[in-house]
């Protein structure tokens, strides 16, 4: 059979995408059947032009479950990506005109942004497009490239880390490294590194590090490494939101981005130091996939965000 990519894109039905990326939805012919006002055997008919179309099985008969091959993996960001895009195209007026419109943005992020950015910018949203719906969903970076690009995700909120060719990075503001002590610490402002990878030096002492994914390792651990040194995590946490507790009601120190501690709850005896360590990027980025470039909303979103940010 000829590959699609000889075939020519007239020829290609959009509805069969459709039926395409509610069949990867619902993994049942009836339910995409339902899904799409059609019957099942038109279901079963255009199941089979997809299959010629793409030279693939696509969908396999498993536990009476549809499981799709390897190949419908591959379509599925890329389908259903194209699918949002012709949507929003077709709903969006021809001038944007954020107070008229009605949509659901969607920002994947994690705890470390929850009180510098997200307040303003729900405010902000309220203030100039009231009709825009937010959701905010905990970020996966191991998925976030595949969320950008199927549209599951807009906007993304994230340490600088993730590439790809069709994903575009932006630093929201710059940040420094501070760290978290108790009132017992033996720790001081002008601590070494060797000191500090210790710990202070305390029986059992350790750090505490925020990770949503559960990994405790982070650029300072680069840092140390290339020193010959090593710190023991003795605690991993999956939000900031709890670490000024642990380190005040234990020997433990934290080191996290300074904004992110100035968003902290306030707890007593707990003193914030400059860590021996050098200049480092530890600036939030926000990440996009480039085919939103244009998208009215979408630009609009991020000159907004990039906006709140310049005052935070």
């Amino acid at each position: 059979m000829p590959a699609i990519a000889e075939r020519n894109l007239r020829s290609v039905d959009l509805n069969l995408l459709v039926l395409f990326d509610a069949l990867m939805a619902e993994r049942n012919v009836t339910r995409a059947a339902a899904r799409n006002g059609l019957s099942q055997p038109a279901v079963s008919k255009a199941l089979n032009r997809l299959r010629y179309l793409f030279d693939d099985p696509l969908f396999v008969l498993h536990d009476r479950a549809m499981e799709p091959t390897a190949r419908a993996r591959q379509l599925a960001g890329p389908i259903r990506g194209a699918l949002a895009d012709i949507s929003r195209t077709l709903t969006l007026p021809e001038e944007f005109d954020p107070a008229t419109i009605q949509a659901t943005v969607k920002i994947a992020t994690n705890d470390l942004y929850h009180s510098s950015l997200l307040p303003s910018l729900i405010r902000h949203l309220r203030r100039h497009a009231p009709g825009v719906d937010l959701q905010v969903r905990a970020i996966d970076r191991s998925r976030l490239q595949e969320q950008l690009a199927a549209g599951e995700i807009d906007v993304a909120f994230a340490p600088l880390g993730t590439k790809g060719s069709e994903i575009s990075a932006e630093p929201l503001w710059n940040d420094r490294l501070v760290t978290l002590v108790g009132e017992n610490n033996p720790l001081r402002e002008a601590m070494t590194i060797e000191a500090f990878a210790a710990a202070g030096h305390l029986v059992d002492a350790g750090h505490v590090q925020v990770s949503p994914d559960g990994v405790g390792t982070s650029v300072v651990d680069a840092i140390l490494a290339a020193r010959g040194l090593r710190r023991r995590i003795v605690v991993v946490l999956p939000s900031s939101a709890g670490v000024p507790f642990v380190v005040a009601a234990t020997d433990l120190i934290a080191t996290l981005p300074s904004r992110i501690v100035k968003g902290l709850a306030p707890v007593p005896n707990v003193r914030i130091l400059t860590p021996p360590l050098p200049e480092v990027e530890v600036s939030p980025h926000m990440f996009w996939h480039r085919r939103s470039n244009a998208d009215p909303l979408r630009a609009w979103l991020r000159a907004a965000i990039k906006q709140i940010c310049a005052g935070i």
